[in-house]
């Protein structure tokens, strides 16, 4: 019962960080290109914005990441943010 308590504040943190990224990325330069390591550099930025520099933050940010689709192919800013919209009806 208490992992199902802890998860579900999880998926809704992960869930929320998701949409905040997205909205960033359709509002600025959208029509830029997304890459690997900006990816990686947004998921430790929001993580630790929302716990700070904590083992809190850490699992933040391998649970975000999990939902953060990967960039294997060229993708603008835009498109992205609609991936991760979509990643976070699934979070």
């Amino acid at each position: 019962m208490d992992e199902a308590l802890r998860r579900t504040g999880q998926d809704r943190d992960t869930r929320a960080l998701l949409l905040a990224i997205a909205e960033r990325m359709t509002a600025v330069r959208p029509d830029e290109p997304m890459t690997g390591s900006r990816r990686l550099a947004l998921a430790l930025r929001y993580t630790s914005e929302a716990h700070g520099f904590t083992a809190d933050a850490e699992a933040a940010e391998r649970e975000l990441l999990r939902y953060m689709p990967t960039v294997d192919q060229p993708i603008s800013r835009g498109e992205y943010a609609l991936r991760l919209r979509a990643a976070a009806r699934g979070a």
